[in-house]
């Protein structure tokens, strides 16, 4: 079956998100978590949750609408972690 250009935006995303959260795998291992602030714990976690959360909250906006791209969640500062750009 072939994939609309709605489903492959939906599955494009998806995976930039996966990639993402691969990144902040780093800040769950157990002796790079115990040196984070309380602060940076909470934040990362929050960021985490909102990448986990970010494809459902939005497909529609990918299947039904079209949009090709919507902007995800802004990582913590402190992370280093790399922005999804186009």
């Amino acid at each position: 079956m072939a994939t609309t250009s709605n489903e492959h935006f939906l599955k494009r995303n998806r995976n930039l998100r996966n990639e993402l959260l691969k990144q902040t795998d780093y800040f769950m291992l157990p002796d790079v978590y115990e040196i984070l602030t309380t602060e940076q714990k909470e934040e990362i976690k929050n960021y985490r949750q909102s990448l986990r959360n970010f494809i459902n909250e939005n497909q529609n906006k990918y299947l039904v609408d079209g949009i090709n791209f919507i902007e995800f969640p802004t990582p913590p500062e402190w992370s280093k972690i790399k922005q999804v750009k186009y």
